[in-house]
């Protein structure tokens, strides 16, 4: 219950084995400290919450059984000491003494699922069973690239408990997938392109008889040239995207007089999303019915017409059943599994389950796409961005998956929340034969963040400008124009949050510079701001719908488009029912994440699912309500709205964006705003570094649970600080060199820092309750703050993520020597 008192619970996939260790500590330590409490739980992987959230929950429990309290914990809720909400005012933000002024939106209620997460039984797709069930075992390619001579499936059929083995023959429709283009084969022909390719499964009556004969299964190939370097890649035009965008005149901008002008490149590494729930798929036939899949996916409907094209069968013959996801992160958007496991069943006429290993998982699922950038920034004496032009290619690996969506919103966010009146960026997309690269929470922005806010952050510094200061002379405001032309008008909360944060920061350096330097090791401050879209945009329609229906007993059934993958997305949809329809969450059943029962929606990308399919939910909401008042007793009630957002247009969309008033052209919904710091401690003997405090301003549109945004900022934080202190998936020839979680550099519990939360209410005029996304822009700045914490504390600029301690310590060599001589 301490769990779900403090928000602890995300996706669930680890809360089980969290709240096991707690109990084991709890039995020896009835009071135990913070560090024992890490110690603890060190051992225990969560990539969800960021460790903040579980240490209090231990906290908590031990404050209930030292003081023999009963664990009503409805009348033991704690204050949210750590967080402090502001709404905006015509002048300035001003703190707002109660989460909210209405009944249920701004309360930190529980997750919607949380006992179940909690007690462990929750049904993830693995823990699915059916009578008759078979299993899939898959076929992978054992090279980088090659051709495919011949595949023998005779030795795996030897054993009398395989049924099948499936290639590229048995598909009858089209054999390939992807969420932009086909081009991922569901099992290859002639050609191999990555080491998890997929060349054949084999099924059977058991997991272990599958994987036995799969290893069987005997493919001759003849090895062809690989590319591996996306630079190399591009220049032999294998390319996934590519496109220019220019504002105003570089040229005529670079001429000006006494401008500083600063240069850099910089890298950026694959990163695994490290969920802690491996792909798994459970596909049945039904010949009335045709077919159902249950699968942790964020494209149900996505996923569907894709199934639809491979099985050639009319979409209203598929069923796709979202089962709970152990974390998602943008990864779980493609299909990696379900193509095969849909075909099994399709055609053995029984289920079939398939589940990857952790090192298959690893080996197939995409990663954040490195990314090679070269920038140049031009500032006036008074630290105004005057020009800027920035080059970036990726690496999307052999198949396009979202790299050509990545790459576009990566170009139109390169400068951030910024004015710019001259500049240029070209944008790459390359594609080799590395792992696939797509969606991962935040979606090509962390990347160009790096950039940006490392050379804005040594720009203040050589024109002895507050970095704070600096970033506010800039910030966007109503009126401006984004790099992609479009006209800011309302909810644009940058420069709010920069001033929330640098009050707040100048708070905290005054408490930890009195504890600093202690020998070897020194203070830094770094900070950065950053913004993102909210919901697809781009011309993409940004849809969803809810029905609202009575049952017997007064209840009340609220059908949703969207899927819950540890953000809060079901209680979110709730808490905002709830308010609109003026009745307790309780007596609302919540159906989701089901193409047969829910409407339509979009993929669960691009922190869309608040605005888009939140707005759904309150418009059918209101609307219910009014017909109630004038129901009739035993009368049937069913209300359904559909929610579609006003029209986008993509970055290069230039007729559809003469169509219309420059005030009407829009790239995106919304935009979600930030600005953090980070304190750090740096030894400057053994190059480690230890992020102290985070201090976190987000503006949120409306705070519908601050529980739920707590936790997305810290899981979102944790994420950015791995990105710049440890996390990377190298790579050796196409292979991963690395297969398993424990050396990949993911934040742990030891790693956890202090959290200050300041959530501004800028409301969104198109949100529900002016609510709008943060569950991606949250892992934006933290990186870069990170990184100019380093440059504040050593003196040194790391422009090679991660910052490793090997690196630190050979750059402060570097600059030792450079200042030697």
């Amino acid at each position: 219950k301490a769990y779900l008192e403090v928000g602890a619970i995300q996706c669930g996939f680890c809360t089980p084995g969290m709240i096991m260790a707690t109990k084991a500590l709890l039995d020896l330590n009835p009071k135990p400290s913070r560090d024992d409490i890490i110690n603890a739980l060190k051992h225990n992987y969560c990539r969800c919450t960021g460790y903040v959230k579980i240490i209090e929950a231990v906290e908590l429990a031990a404050q209930w059984l030292s003081v023999g309290e009963k664990t009503a914990v409805e009348e033991n809720r704690p204050a949210l000491e750590s967080t402090q909400i502001f709404r905006q005012t015509e002048t300035w933000p001003v703190p707002v003494l109660s989460p909210s002024e209405l009944s249920v939106v701004g309360q930190p209620l529980w997750d919607a699922d949380g006992l179940a997460k909690a007690g462990g039984t929750l049904c993830y797709a693995d823990d699915l069973e059916l009578p008759g069930m078979l299993y899939g075992s898959l076929v992978w390619s054992e090279y980088p690239h090659a051709k495919i001579l011949s595949i023998d499936e005779s030795p795996a059929l030897e054993d009398p408990q395989v049924l099948r083995v499936l290639t590229y023959k048995d598909v009858p429709g089209v054999n390939g997938f992807g969420l932009l283009k086909p081009d991922q084969p569901v099992f290859c022909r002639d050609e191999v392109r990555f080491m998890r390719d997929m060349v054949g499964l084999v099924v059977a009556a058991t997991p272990e008889a599958a994987r036995q004969a799969a290893a069987r299964v005997k493919v001759k190939y003849e090895p062809l040239t690989p590319i591996f370097k996306m630079e190399e890649a591009a220049a032999q035009g294998m390319i996934l995207k590519e496109l220019t965008h220019e504002v105003g005149d570089l040229a005529q901008a670079r001429q000006e007089k006494d401008l500083l002008i600063l240069k850099g490149h910089f890298e950026t590494p694959w990163i695994e999303h490290a969920y802690l729930e491996p792909e798994s798929a459970l596909a049945q036939w039904d010949e009335e019915n045709g077919l159902t899949l249950q699968a942790p996916t964020q494209s149900p409907f996505e996923l569907r017409r894709q199934l639809s094209a491979i099985l050639d069968l009319p979409q209203e013959k598929i069923r796709i059943i979202v089962t709970p996801l152990g974390g998602g992160f943008g990864s779980k958007a493609d299909a990696t599994v379900e193509p095969a496991a849909a075909l099994a069943a399709y055609c053995l006429k029984r289920p079939v389950k398939i589940t990857l290993t952790r090192e298959e998982s690893m080996g197939l699922s995409t990663k954040r796409h490195p990314y090679h950038m070269d920038y140049e920034v031009g500032l006036d004496a008074d630290g105004l961005l005057r020009y800027y032009e920035a080059y970036l290619i990726s690496d999307g690996g052999p198949y396009t998956n979202l790299s050509a969506r990545v790459i576009d919103q990566a170009c139109i966010f390169s400068v951030g929340p910024y004015r710019i009146p001259n500049g240029r960026v070209h944008g790459i997309a390359a594609a080799t034969n590395n792992v696939p690269s797509s969606a991962f929470r935040g979606f090509g922005i962390n990347q160009v963040a790096v950039a940006m806010e490392s050379l804005l952050d040594e720009a203040a510094r050589r024109l002895k400008i507050d970095p704070f200061e600096l970033r506010m002379r800039n910030a966007l405001k109503p009126g401006d124009a984004t790099l992609s032309g479009e006209i800011l008008q309302k909810s644009i909360g940058i420069r709010d949050t920069i001033q929330l944060c640098r009050d707040a920061t100048a708070k905290a350096v005054e408490e930890y510079k009195a504890l600093y330097p202690r020998g070897t090791k020194v203070l830094g401050i770094g900070m950065a701001s950053g913004f993102k879209n909210v919901g697809a945009g781009k011309g993409k329609v940004d849809d969803a719908g809810a029905i609202i229906t009575l049952k017997p007993g007064r209840r009340l059934e609220l059908r949703v488009s969207g899927v819950d993958m540890g953000q809060g997305f079901r209680t979110a949809m709730l808490q905002l029912a709830a308010e609109a329809l003026e009745v307790e969450p309780g007596r609302i059943d919540l159906i989701s994440g089901d193409t047969e029962l829910t409407p339509h929606h979009g993929n669960a990308v691009g922190e869309r699912q608040t605005l888009i399919s939140g707005n759904a939910v309150v418009q059918a909401a209101k609307q219910f309500k009014e017909k109630l008042d004038s129901l009739k007793p035993g009368e049937p009630l069913s209300v359904r709205y559909d929610y579609v957002a006003p029209k986008t247009f993509a970055l290069y969309d230039v007729e559809g964006r003469k169509s219309v008033s420059a005030e009407e052209y829009k790239n995106y919904p919304a935009y979600a705003y930030t600005t953090q710091s980070a304190l750090i401690e740096a030894d400057t003997a053994t190059g480690k570094i230890r992020v102290l405090k985070v201090i976190a301003a987000h503006d949120v549109g409306r705070a519908i649970n601050p529980h739920i945004i707590e936790g997305q900022i810290e899981g979102s934080c944790s994420m950015g600080i791995g990105y710049a202190l440890s996390e990377s998936f190298p790579m050796e020839e196409g292979k991963p060199k690395v297969v398993h979680y424990g050396k990949l550099g993911l934040p742990t519990i030891a790693d956890t820092p202090l959290y200050e939360h300041l959530l501004l209410e800028d409301p969104e005029p198109q949100g529900p309750y002016g609510a709008k996304g943060v569950s991606e822009v949250a892992t934006v700045p933290m990186t870069p703050a990170v990184l100019n914490a380093i440059r504040d504390a050593l003196g040194i600029r790391i422009d090679s993520l991660p910052a490793t301690p090997d690196k630190i310590l050979q750059a402060l060599a570097d600059h030792r020597s450079k200042e030697e001589r």
